[in-house]
């Protein structure tokens, strides 16, 4: 309390004033760092802020509808790549329809091969796509060749695998492109002849790949389109658009064979041959294995996303910086207002009658209306303050005195009770040696007078440990013998009382560096607090020990015990616990002050625990020993 008094009789009696050379406006701290920017551009901010949803919600409008654009283009990239997939499956049905016709030929009936070899002839004259009709038995010896004459020589058959599937399956197969001997380029059409219900032949056309590409030619491609491809089965291209010449014949990327392969049809980007960022959408042929796609540039597909972006962009960045041109332009009246009311605030900071223009805006001419109740209201304020503090240092003052009044009352109390007290005593001993009175009553006068002796003993105590005159003639001390001499004192009490007491020291010397008389003089007032609180009968013990570099001292008893609400303040000036109505345990509430302050001058600590009422109590003191000091 003294020291908050002080605090504000040295404060100023009226509020900060800020110095001329003192900055009036100040950064706004966030999180540590310093923000100021000028209110023009948190305008200018705030338009953006409310125009930049706007802008965001029709960019995603846009590109919303370019996506949707887009997946309709994908869609018609698909499309085209069924179409030309049935177009190309029309086409291989055709060359199996014209197999099969020549295959009912009565030459072969009639085993009759060079009548069949001459009308296999005039059958590929009409097939410009086909480079020679083979007839060949199911282990693949060729019978016929139209590209030889009759009587030739023949070899085997070429691409072996679609035979075999003939003659597995017993329906048309179309085979893998393959190059001649003479170094074109054509598939297989292989048709079973059966006869008595089993293959006898397997009459073969050989295509060569311009008939497909005539038929890729023919199709009208989608503005989007760039090429057009169809691969056999291993992936390798029969047919291209763009540069056939130099891609027929050659396997696709790695990517559209694995995605070819694993779906009948799809759409994905890809890289072209030419290493051209494009689409790809893609249908396998019925029926064949092969598989018809088409290309577009992914600039053609995404150009309709790209310019919608583009005019967003464009559009948003012209809406921001008109919005905030104007913002910034409306900014300037609104800042001139500001900076009068500003002024008005920096005049009311030292002292002075603020003074604000009108600037037109009404939220700026309520805040100097504002400033100027504001600076009524702090000289009034100040009036009040000053009158407060003067009566709060008044009331300081008066404290202060009372303070040093009980003091000092306190001492001379002590000392006009203790005057008395020593002719007493002393009449009472030379009563006793001459054997005046009666024995009973010289030991009750006896008693009493020592009891009485022992308060204003405390009660000095107490007034110099306030005062700060208390001194302590510390040595090496055994906490042994201060237990012993201790006890010594408190032995009368122990004595008249009937109390049993335990002293259990640890098995080495316990020293510490302190005054002996204190020592003892803490640990019988911790005696006489136990013997007091303890009924008759009762049961006290004195444990000492060593703990790490501490010695701990414990005095415990099996007598009254405090409750709860009484340990935080039982070392405090003038508390106890609870008393009888005749006050025999007698004691003024300062032994355990007593205590706690000279433990503490001796660089130790004291404290108590109880179970609660009837379970006892248990005081702990702990002392720094000798050889830690």
């Amino acid at each position: 309390m003294r020291e908050k008094l002080r605090v504000r009789r040295n404060a100023p009696h009226c509020r900060h004033r800020a110095t001329p050379d003192e900055p009036v406006n100040k950064k706004l701290s966030v999180s540590g760092q310093s923000v100021s920017l000028p209110l023009r551009w948190y305008l200018v901010l705030l338009v953006v802020g409310t125009l930049l949803p706007a802008v965001v919600f029709g960019a995603a409008l846009l590109l919303r509808l370019a996506s949707e654009e887009q997946d309709a283009a994908e869609r018609r990239l698909a499309h085209s790549a069924r179409v030309m997939a049935a177009s190309i499956e029309r086409e291989l049905s055709s060359n199996v329809r014209t197999l099969r016709a020549l295959a009912e030929s009565e030459y072969l009936d009639q085993d009759d091969l060079k009548a069949f070899h001459a009308q296999a002839m005039r059958v590929q004259s009409t097939q410009p796509g086909w480079l020679t009709v083979l007839l060949l038995n199911p282990d693949g010896r060729q019978l016929v060749n139209s590209a030889r004459p009759w009587g030739t020589s023949l070899t085997g058959a070429q691409e072996p695998d679609s035979l075999r599937a003939v003659v597995k399956s017993g329906r048309p197969v179309v085979g893998r492109l393959a190059r001649g001997k003479r170094g074109n380029w054509a598939f297989p059409v292989r048709v079973p002849i059966k006869r008595a219900g089993e293959i006898r032949y397997v009459l073969t056309a050989a295509v060569t790949w311009e008939s497909l590409a005539d038929v890729v030619a023919h199709q009208l491609p989608p503005q989007e389109e760039w090429t057009r491809v169809i691969v056999d089965q291993s992936g390798r291209i029969a047919a291209r658009t763009r540069n056939p010449e130099q891609w027929v014949g050659q396997l696709g990327t790695p990517s559209f064979i694995q995605r070819s392969a694993a779906s009948a049809e799809g759409v994905y980007r890809d890289r072209t041959m030419e290493g051209t960022s494009v689409y790809v959408a893609f249908s396998r042929v019925p029926g064949s294995g092969w598989t018809a796609a088409v290309t577009a540039p992914v600039l053609v597909v995404e150009k309709s996303v790209r310019s919608s972006l583009a005019a967003v962009l464009v559009l948003g960045l012209v809406l921001l910086l008109a919005s905030g041109a104007g913002a910034f332009y409306l900014s300037r009246h609104v800042s001139q207002g500001i900076i009068s009311v500003a002024a008005a605030a920096e005049a009311l900071a030292h002292g002075a009658r603020p003074v604000s223009k009108p600037a037109g805006i009404t939220e700026v001419a309520r805040l100097g209306e504002a400033l100027e109740r504001s600076a009524a209201l702090l000289q009034a304020r100040e009036r009040e303050r000053d009158e407060h503090l003067h009566q709060a240092e008044a009331a300081r003052a008066e404290a202060e005195a009372a303070s040093r009044a009980k003091d000092e009352f306190l001492a001379m109390l002590g000392h006009e009770l203790r005057n008395p007290l020593s002719p007493i005593l002393t009449a009472v001993e030379i009563m006793k040696l001459r054997q005046a009175g009666q024995p009973r009553e010289l030991g009750v006068i006896e008693r009493q007078a020592h009891h009485l002796t022992r308060l204003v003993d405390d009660l000095l105590d107490v007034s110099r440990i306030t005062r700060g005159k208390i001194e302590l003639r510390k040595e090496s001390v055994d906490l042994a013998g201060v237990v012993a001499r201790a006890l010594e004192m408190v032995n009368p009490l122990l004595e008249q009382r009937e109390h049993e007491v335990a002293v259990v020291c640890g098995c080495d010397a316990l020293r510490v560096v302190g005054d002996p008389v204190r020592l003892a003089q803490v640990m019988a007032n911790l005696l006489t607090n136990a013997a007091r609180y303890t009924e008759p009968g009762g049961r006290i013990e004195v444990v000492s020990e060593r703990k790490s570099n501490q010695a701990v001292i414990r005095v415990k008893d099996n007598g009254q015990g405090l409750a709860a609400d009484l340990l935080p303040r039982v070392f405090d000036l003038f508390v106890q616990g609870p008393r009888a109505l005749a006050r025999q345990e007698g004691g003024l509430g300062i032994g355990l002050t007593l205590v706690r302050s000279l433990v503490e001058m001796h660089g130790g600590t004291v404290e108590v625990s109880s179970d609660g009422l009837g379970k006892g109590s248990t005081f702990t003191v702990r002392l720094p020993l000798a050889d830690t000091v």
